[in-house]
This record gives structure tokens, sequence and C-alpha cells, in this order.
């Protein structure tokens, strides 16, 4: 129903087929998808560089992507938030942050990473990317997928796949050729890979193992002496070591009694192991030992005596004790136990004890997973083999389709990475067998507590104790995180499902389903939908009462079949004519779009909000001291580039600059050449800006995307283009401006001054003639000041324009938007953050910590007990809450009642911020003695979290939206109007409409991108695609800018199926967010196409309205000069610089708002004009014009007019400060005198 009701209505709909395969059709849903592409692409039509676009959040389908081997492929996913869900509504999906990732860029920086064996001689045999994407595909498979769990420590957040990229480029020349032969596993060369990866498991044994005594010894192959000492008493030592014993004995018994004997000089000879010996026993012996280089640069141990300390009569207690305690030293030494072994010996015996102790390692982790040991060969044969299989079996479901519906992997772990060699004699015989019927799948995935979605007679198999399969569905199971950080990522210990125990309980009550139930659980087929403009006929609702029947369908409906194989092979690799990095297509990025080198190396990228530790492929632009030349930059000006490297978006550059100047054209319509270019020097802080910026952009690209771009010599600065412009002849040109929220400068050295391929999207074309542009019978809004926005039909087409039939309303429709929006301003104001700390009694910066986010320190933890009602570094906002002015932070009473419930709850905590308003650091002992403050530390979070501060909406500031009340009375407003019009609405037969004056749905994205939008305002939706029915009205209750576009919510006049509650501040079905290029504002009527009639009719005044300086009349009449002011209150600066409520202009060289001067704006609101050019606005052939300046000190005569004014101060022909002088005489100082001219 959904679709053929998309395919009839939406534009969108009408041009590809659509493909139905629903949960009928056995198999994923991804994996139909790249069976339908693994079939199209064996045609030999097919097209080599079309385009696919994959949506889901599964990372298994980055690999699916890949080994379609097309370049163009991109995956699409929503944005993923980690940590504590927030219990805010779901926003709607105009509101959310999707994510695009192209596969052609990971196809790049995998060429980067092997790029060493494309070097010549680095293999026997051909290099070919595409197989060695292949293999990586086969490599992903070691760290985990839907289908096989993880080798035991190989881990992709702990650097598993960069460790097998280094595995596969050592293992790869030696195995002679690639590993997955097209979905086949060469398992000869996988044993080379899996021996070398095998080491990995050394390392986390040794790691594990490090502090093991018996580690410690295996370099030698025996046990240390020390620790034998420690452990059994009695000292071990070879030989050679009791020689050297001999000899440092000899020393310390010949010590004079008086004086020091030379240092004894050991050999150079001395082996590693018997200097360890010798510095243990020095250590024993409390002699001094260090390490001496002598003349021939070999170095030696060297022993001495520590020297005596002064001689004292107090001391010979002591001297006796340490020769006692030297005598017991040399006696164990004495009786050490001498062991000699060869070094062939050491070394049998070391690996002898390390294979015990590995093969020990590996049977504890048996046991642990399995319950079984390594002693167990049948079952470690059956596990591996098993194993093996999988790995046989995903590759084949990835490259040639299922295999077998009954294999499974029937182990929760995987075997160790030594061991998995055992099972590459696996039978790979594997039978297809048949898939599950829909009821079968969800019984065999689906725990007890979801058993409402089968049906209700099998509910006892999934809960009753007597139930032979009630083991499947055990209440409680163990989670082993298995190596893992994230709960979700643990194994979930439940038992695996037996397909007969299955199918057989459930046939013992198949006999109970219902007929209609029965039907749900048959096999379908896939359906294909199409668009059909000479169908007509009515789709029955598949909701009758709730859906509507849908009038005048045009959606074909057949059963799918997918491209016949017969003859042909399944094609893996690339497609001749396919394009490839810089000539991919527009909107598939390439790193090639500029010179550059990959290498790979400790960067610290910064992608989530932390450097990386690990290595990353950095990318060097080349030749980049040449093109950041501001010379080479200069020549990009007026030209289109494009910027954003590697993601390309077209720009025009219109402005050029390095650190000390600005260069621009003086002419913008002709060519960057030296004469038509300006230099426009930097002051001070222009210099610091650039330098700032500059220093900026190059630190992005290196450490957030990982791009070194060298110093930034020169940046250009651009428009960007923001699509196609319609001229009145019906033309499309380009149409460049500033976008808010997206970056103008760039480095000129990461510009691309052209591409291969243009965006199709784009391209200027001249004007269609009318009748194709606007056939017979094709849809149009009328742009006429009548009837503006109404929907018409094109009846006919005479002597350049057409004729059309327009849908007319004769009740005019009132500005109840506005109204409602007023209503509801008055009704909740917003108080200023120095109003409301004045009601609350709070500083201005305790009132500004507290709606903000607040940092207390607590057992060590970070706790924000702040009301996080502003963010002023992200510039948001919480709706209904908070927002920013230019008076700064302004609060609604709803936020002010919360405050004061927080002062209220928690008076202590508030008064002692309110006791140091300045300071940065708090603990939770600043509030608290030291006893409860941790306790009252996580009362307060509670009740900050029972508040729901986290499920507030944050927005940017600039974001509107109107509450669910004032929605609701629009919503009954709206209603109120249709009732009144509806028998109101007849149609309008109008002739000779230019074609500037009819809005073609199509060209809505193109034309309407500049409008304007307030709350309150009414529209018409214009497309004929998305989710709104053309020509649906509704009102304007939520503005929301993005980077790319304003987004608006709009509640409609009527409800429609895709609609929405816009988060429950409206009926059901009658909101959503739509683009404003999208619609067309019918209050604010921007895009009004005037006839030149209509122009003609409009009078210009005869005069145009006077300003302080005078104005001119209509054409051939010379300058008027003004009479004086109307009268003022306030000084004459005060006028000119906004005193008074009048509104009128500051002067132009001061700038700024003309409501915000020094005051209010004055009574009379007159504009100021810069006079500095009395040539300005005047009328060229008026031969009698004598310019004269009205600025001159003293002012021309002309201005002594005899006009009485209010003013304040002296004026020219009488002078005073009394109220009511007499005219052009002194007054009395005072109030009102007299005042000519200007005052």
């Amino acid at each position: 129903y959904f679709i053929a009701k998309k395919v009839s209505e939406d534009i969108d709909w009408q041009g590809p087929e659509i493909v139905l395969s629903g949960h009928e059709v056995p198999g994923e849903g991804e994996h139909k998808i790249m069976e339908y592409i693994r079939k199209a692409k064996s045609q030999p039509d097919y097209d080599p560089n079309v385009r696919h676009c994959l949506y889901g959040l599964d990372a298994d389908l980055i690999m699916l992507g890949l080994l379609s081997h097309d370049p163009h492929f991109c995956l699409l996913r929503e944005e993923v938030t980690f940590g504590r869900q927030s219990k805010a509504k779901s926003k709607e999906l105009e509101h959310q942050n999707f994510y695009l990732m192209h596969l052609c860029i990971v196809r790049e920086y995998l060429e980067l990473e092997f790029q060493e064996l494309k070097e010549p001689g680095a293999l026997g045999f051909a290099f070919d990317m595409e197989r060695v994407i292949d293999d990586f595909i086969l490599m992903a498979f070691f760290v985990g997928n839907d289908f096989l769990p993880n080798l035991p420590h190989l881990h992709i957040n702990e650097g598993a796949l960069a460790l097998m990229f280094g595995v596969y480029k050592k293992i790869l020349p030696l195995a002679k050729g690639y590993i997955n032969e097209g979905g086949v596993i060469n398992l000869d060369r996988l044993s080379i890979l899996l021996d070398e990866l095998s080491h990995v498991e050394f390392r986390h044994f040794e790691a594990e193992n490090a502090d093991a005594s018996w580690f410690k010894g295996k370099q030698t192959g025996r046990e240390d002496v020390m620790v034998r000492t420690k452990n059994k008493g009695k000292v071990v030592m070879t030989s050679s070591q009791k020689e050297v014993y001999t000899r440092v004995r000899q020393y310390v018994n010949s010590r004079p009694a008086d004086s020091e004997p030379a240092p004894l000089d050991l050999p150079t000879s001395l082996p590693a192991r018997d200097r360890k010996f010798v510095e243990d026993l020095a250590d024993s012996l409390h002699l001094q030992w260090k390490s001496i280089v002598n003349d021939e640069g070999e170095r030696h141990l060297q022993l001495s005596f520590f020297p005596r300390p002064p001689s004292d009569d107090s001391d010979d207690e002591e001297d006796e004790e340490a020769q006692t305690a030297l005598l017991r030293v040399v006696k164990r030494y004495d009786n050490a136990e001498i062991v000699d072994v060869s070094a062939e010996e050491a070394q049998e015996q070391m690996t002898k004890k390390y294979d015990e102790k590995f093969a020990q390692w590996k049977d504890e982790y048996y046991k642990s997973k399995f319950e079984w040991g390594t002693e167990n060969e049948e079952e470690l044969r059956k596990l591996t083999e098993n194993y093996v299989q999988g790995l046989q079996w995903v590759l084949y479901y990835y490259y040639q389709g299922v295999v077998s519906w009954p294999w499974y992997y029937g182990y929760h772990y995987s075997p160790m990475i030594s061991d998995v060699k055992k099972g590459l004699k696996a039978n790979m015989d594997f039978k297809l067998g048949q898939p599950f019927r829909p009821y079968q799948q969800l019984m065999g995935v689906l725990p007890d507590r979801s058993k409402t979605i089968v049906p209700d007679v099998y509910h006892p198999l999934m809960t009753s104790p007597d139930s032979p399969i009630i083991d499947f569905y055990p209440p409680d199971f163990d989670l082993d995180m298995n190596g893992k950080k994230m709960e979700w990522e643990a194994v979930v210990k439940i038992p695996f499902i037996d397909e007969q125990r299955l199918l057989s309980a459930m046939a013992t009550r198949d006999h109970l389903l219902t007929d209609a139930q029965r039907a749900r659980n048959e096999f379908g087929v896939s359906l294909k939908f199409t668009y059909a403009a000479e169908t007509n006929y009515t789709y029955p609702s598949s909701l009758p009462g709730v859906f509507p029947d849908i009038p005048n369908c045009k959606c074909v409906e057949n059963i799918f079949e997918l491209p016949t194989m017969e003859g042909l092979d399944v094609y893996i690799g690339l497609v001749e004519g396919v394009k490839l990095g810089e000539d991919a297509l527009a909107g598939f990025p390439s790193l090639r779009t500029l010179p550059t080198t990959g290498t790979l190396g400790f960067h610290g990228v910064n992608v989530f909000q932390q450097e990386s530790r690990n290595e990353s492929m950095v990318v060097t632009v080349m030749n980049a001291e040449e093109t950041s030349n501001i010379e080479h930059a200069k020549l990009k000006l007026g030209k289109a580039v494009h910027v954003g490297y590697p993601f390309l978006h077209e720009a025009k550059v219109v402005k050029v600059s390095d650190e000390l100047f600005d260069y621009v054209l003086t002419n913008p319509n002709a060519e960057a050449t030296p004469d038509n270019i300006e230099a426009i020097p930097h002051g001070a802080p222009e210099i610091s800006n650039w330098k700032k910026k500059a220093s900026r952009i190059e630190s992005v690209y290196s450490k957030r995307l990982g791009v070194i771009i060298s110093d930034v010599e020169a940046m250009v600065h651009v428009e960007m283009l923001v699509g196609l412009r319609k001229t009145d002849e019906g033309a499309t040109v380009k149409e460049y401006a500033a976008v808010e929220g997206l970056e103008a400068d760039y480095a000129a050295q990461a510009i691309v001054d052209e591409v291969v391929s243009e965006d199709q999207r784009f391209l200027e074309q001249a004007a269609l003639p009318l009748q194709e542009e606007f056939p017979l019978n094709s849809r149009a809004f009328f742009l006429g000041d009548f009837n503006y926005g109404r929907p018409a039909l094109v009846d006919g087409h005479e002597n350049g324009k057409t004729n059309i039939r327009v849908n007319t309303v004769k009740v005019r429709e009132p500005d109840f938007g506005h109204q409602i929006a007023y209503q509801a301003e008055r009704q909740f104001p917003y108080k200023p953050a120095f109003a409301v700390a004045k009601e609350l009694n709070l500083h201005p910066l305790v009132l500004s910590k507290l709606t903000a986010s607040f940092r207390v320190t607590s057992s060590g933890l970070q706790l924000n007990l702040g009301l996080n009602l502003k963010f002023e570094a992200r510039k948001m906002k919480v709706l209904g809450y908070s927002r920013k002015s230019e008076r700064g932070w302004e609060y609604s009473q709803k936020a002010i009642d919360l405050i004061a419930t927080y002062m209220t709850k928690f008076p202590e905590f508030v008064a002692r911020i309110q006791a140091n308003p300045s300071g940065d650091v708090f603990n939770d002992t600043d509030f608290y003695p030291a006893d409860i403050a941790k306790d009252k530390m996580k009362e307060i979070g509670a009740w900050l979290k029972s508040v729901e501060t986290k499920s507030f909406e944050r927005v940017p500031l600039d974001a509107e939206q109107m509450n669910s009340d004032t929605v609701m009375a629009l919503e009954r407003a709206a209603e109120h109007y249709l009732s009144l019009s509806a028998n109101q609405i007849e149609d309008k037969i109008m002739n000779g409409v230019p074609r500037h004056a009819l809005l073609k749905p199509s060209d809505a994205e193109q034309r309407l991108g500049g409008q304007r939008f307030a709350l309150g305002d009414r529209i018409v939706y214009v497309q004929d695609s998305g989710r709104v029915p053309i020509a649906s009205r509704g009102t304007v209750v939520g503005i929301t800018k993005t980077p790319r576009t304003t987004m608006l919510d709009v509640v409609f006049d009527y409800s429609f199926m895709s609609g929405t509650s816009l988060g429950d501040r409206c009926s059901p079905f009658r909101g959503s967010t739509v683009p404003v290029t999208s619609v067309l504002n019918l209050t604010d009527r921007q895009c009004i196409a005037e006839s030149k009639a209509a122009a003609q009719k409009r009078q210009p005044p005869k005069q145009t309205p006077m300003t302080v300086n005078g104005g001119y009349g209509p054409p051939q009449e010379q300058w008027r000069p003004a009479n004086a002011p109307p009268p003022l209150r306030g000084s004459f600066s005060g006028v000119m610089n906004g005193r008074g409520r009048g509104g009128h202009d500051n002067l132009p060289i001061r700038g700024g708002n003309p409501n915000r001067g020094r005051g209010r704006g004055g009574r009379g609101g007159y504009t100021i004009v810069d006079n500095s050019d009395p040539m300005e606005n005047v009328v060229r052939n008026n031969l009698n014009f004598r310019p004269q300046n009205m600025s001159a000190v003293p002012p021309p005569a002309i201005l002594n007019n005899d006009y009485r004014g209010r003013g304040r101060g002296r004026g020219r022909g009488g002078e005073g400060r009394g109220r009511g002088g007499p005219r052009g005489g002194h007054a009395p100082r005072g109030r009102g005198g007299a005042v000519n001219g200007s005052s």
C-alpha cells in the first residue's frame, strides 16, 4: 500500500524500479541486495560506473560493499551517540545527523596500506589490488562477524587489523599467490598466514606470564640464582661462576685493616649470565660494582669496597654484626650447588619448559571456555574443523550466496590461533537444505519475553515447564566479556537451537493455527513496482478506516526475477570502463584529486576527542610550496574551483589573501590580470587573525584528517555553489553565495582547480521551449500578485506565454499565524539574565553557573550539577527555557521556576556558590562537611535527573519553535478557516502568463532557497516529491538552520500518511519538517512575479521622502532643501546617535542597529544619509542642478527656515532654552527654544 501510494504521488519514486523482498522471502536484506548486484554485474550490459547506496548500521556492510568491487559504493547510517542515553523524545528524521561513508576512499587507503607490495620485485607474481581487497575481507573474519566469533586476543580496538596487515605483507611473498580465490579459500596459503599470526598468541602468552619465575630463566635454561636462593635457601651456580666467586672471596678476605685495596677488575669475556651473578654477589657482600670501559673500548665489571666510616668506639658492636652477616653469606656461597649444562642443553631445557607452560596456558583456555582440555583431541578437532568450515561458509555466502541453510558455528568461542590449522582438513561439502519458515525463524531467535510476536498457539513452547524445548528459552544466562570492553560486546551464553527438536515441537501445534496465521507462515516472492502513467485504478486500503483507498493509482505490481546467470559466470573484480580516483563520478571523493603520498606512522590523529595512540596512514600533499604561492592563488580570482579536499564542493573565488594583503578583482566581470587585481593591506588585527586562521586550517587537516598540507602561505576565500537560478527567460545559471555555517576560507594548496566528472545536477542550461518546459496539463504554482501560491494546470500556449487554470479561493485567508505567535510571545515572555538575577537575589555569575554546566569534584569524579539550560561554547540553548538575544541570555518563567526550586531544595549549596561567585574549582567539601558531602552530591544529582534536565531539547541559538499549546491553537485556527472556505473554491482561467510567473515543482529547489521565514508564516508545499502531498498548506511552527539549508517545522492544515506529531507538539499525522526550498512563503511573498502592466500602474511618488539633508522631486526638478526636522526631545547628539523613541538610523560612520545608540530612538524616525557625495542620486540630465554641501559648517542659508522646533539647544535664527519662545528671536533659557534648521 505504501509503495503504491508513493509511486502514484511522489515523482522521485516514479523513475526507478522498486523491489520489495519481505520477511516471507528467506534471507538477510543486505545479502538479497548483494545477490542482485552480483548477478546484475555479470550481465554484458552492466554499467561499470553504477552508483550504490546501502543503508544500515552493521559493520559487515563495509565488507559487502568492498567485495562488490564497484568503487562508486557508499553506506548511509545515522549518528550513533555513546554513553548515557537521553530520555528526550526522538528527533524528527530531518533533525537527525546522518553519515555517508564512501568506500572509494576506503579502497584508496587500503591501497596505501599495501603500497610496498607494488614495488618491483616485492612479489613473485602480479600485484592486483582487487585480490588484496578479497584477502582483506577474509582476514577481517578473524576479528569476528555475524557468524563467527573473533579469534582469541584479536580485537579491533586493540589494533588487530593493523597487526594482520603487517602479517599479510610479510607472508604474501612466501605464499606465492592470494589466499581468497574468488570466494574459495586456498588452504595451503591460509596455513602460512595462520603460522605467522600465531606469533600473536605467543606474545599474549608471554605478556600474561611475564612475572612467573620460570619465565625469568628461559633465556638461560636454568632458574635465576637469587630466585633459587630465595625459594630454597640454597645457592646454585655453574663452574665458571664458582671460579669468579673464588676470586671475589679472596679479594674480600685480603682487605687490609688500615687501607683500601685497588678495585678488582673482572675479565671482559664474562658472559651476561655471569655478570648478573657477580652483581648479585657484590650486593650480598656489600661491595660496590660498576661497568667500566677499558682503553680498547671493551666493557667489564669492576668491584671495590665502600669507604670506611670515621672510626668511633661506639661502632665496634655494629662492625662485629656486619662481619657475622658477611660470614653467613660467604658460607652459603661456599656450599653452593654446582650445576653445569651446555648451551644446547640449556636451549633444549628452555624450549621444553616454554612449550609446557604454553600448552598449560592453552589448556586453561579450553577448560574455561569449553569445559574440556587439550587432551581431548577429538573435541579439539571438531571445534577447529567447524571454525574452518565457518570461514569457507561465510566466504561462500559473501561471494556466491547461501550454500547451506542449516549450517551454523556450534560454539560460543573460537579455537586458539595456533590450533586452527588442525581443522584445515575439514569437509567443505555443504548441503543446501531448507530455510526456516517465518514462525520457525522467530521461534529460533526470540526470547520468551517477546512471545507476543508469534501466534499464541506457540506460547506454551516458550513458557511451559513441560515444553520439550523449554531449554531454548532460559530466563537467566551468563555474559562473558571475553576480552571485550563494552557489555553489548559480551558473549551471551544461551543454548544453540537444535533444528530438528524445534521443528518437531512446533509441528505438534501447527494444526491450531488459523487460516490467516497459516497464510502468513508461507514463503513468498519478491515484488517489483513500477510507475505507469496510463494506468488508473483504485488501490484498496491496507487498513480500512485508518488509511484511505488510493484513487488514480498508477503503480504496477509484478513478481521480481533476478537477472539470469545462464551461460554466465559470477564476475569478480573491476568492470572495464570503470572510473577510479580523480576520474570518479562527482560526489565520490578521491585522495588523487591532488598529488599525494601516504606514510604509516604515529601522528596523533584526533577524531574522537582524543589523539590516537595507534599508527595512522598520513597523507602528504605534494608540491605544496608551489601551489601555496600567493601569485599562484591570484590566478584563481573570479574562477570556479573545488574546495574541501578530498570531499570536493564547487565554489567561486571572490578573494585571495596572504598575511599582509587581501587581493580582489577591481572589475569582478573581467579576468584576473595584474591590472585588474587590487591589493588591500591588512592592519595589525587582520594580520593576527590571518595567522590564527592559517594555523587552524593546517591543524585541522593534520590532526583531524591526517593530511599534511604544509604551512599555509596563501588562502582563497569563496562563495559556495548553492544551486541553479532560473532566469526570467527560463535558462538556468549557477548561483554562488556565502552559506552560514560553511567554511569560506581555504588553504590555496588544498584547492582543486578542475575535476574530470562534473556534477550533472548543476550544469547550466539554456531555456527550454515553453511547450517543453510547461507541457499541457503539467502542474505549477502561480506567482502573480493575486492568487499567489495557488496551484495551477497548464491549459495551453500562446505567443510565447501560457494559459493556465488556477485553483482559487474566494475567502481571504486571515493572518492567524502571526496573531497567535504574537499572543504566545506576550503570554510567555523571556526576561534578561540581570533581571532574573535580581528577582532571585542571585549574583549574576552564580546565575550563570547554575544555568550552565557546573562542575564539582567528588571522590575524584567530576560531577555536572548545573541545570544545563545554556551552552555558550556550542552556541546552543534549551527550547522553552533559554534564548540569547543582543542583550545576552534570557530565561522563560519555566526556567526561573526551575532555578528557584533548585535554590529552595539545596539552599546551602547555592549559598556557598553565592559566597564565592568568581570561583573556578569546587570540591564537594566546599559546600558540606566531609562526612555528608558525597551523599549530598548524589542527592543533588538524583534531583537533577528527576527533573529531566538531561532530556531538555537542545537546539542552535538561532532555532525557533512554538510550544505545543500554541501549535494546537494554530491547528484550530486553520480548521476554522478551512470550514469557512470549503465551498468557496473555484477554477479561474488566466491567459498570457509569462513563464517566470509560474513555478514548476521540479524548480523549487533552485528558485526558493533565498526565502526568509518567521514563526506563524503560512506556506504551501510546492514539490511533487517527499513526504508531504503537493499543494498542502500549513503554518511554520519551528525554524532550524543547518550548514546546508534551513529546516522548517510545519503543522499542515490536513493530516497525511507520512505526517508526524512534531515530537508531540501537534496532532498525529499533521506535522512535518521540510527544507525551505520545498515551500513557498505565502505570508512574506518574496517570489512575486509582477507583470509590466502592473508595474506601470504603480505610480512612483511625486517626491521622495525628505531626509534631514533634503531630497529630490520628480525628474528634471532641482534639489529641494529639507525643512527643519519634526519637534524632538533630546540633544542633537542624542538624536544623531539614537536617543528618543523614533528608531531612526545611526550615522553611516557609526554603523550598528538604528534602535541601539546611546539611548532610545527619537520621535520622527528620519533617516541619516551619508552626503559626502552631493552628486549621489542626482538626476543626471537636470541642467539646472547646482550641488551644495549640506553638511558644511556653517550650514547653507537655505536651511534657515523659520520652523518652530522642540529641541534642546540653539538653532540658527534664534537661541535660548525657554518654552514657547518667539520665532526667530531670543527666548528665555529653558525648555523649547525656537530652532531653525537642524537641532
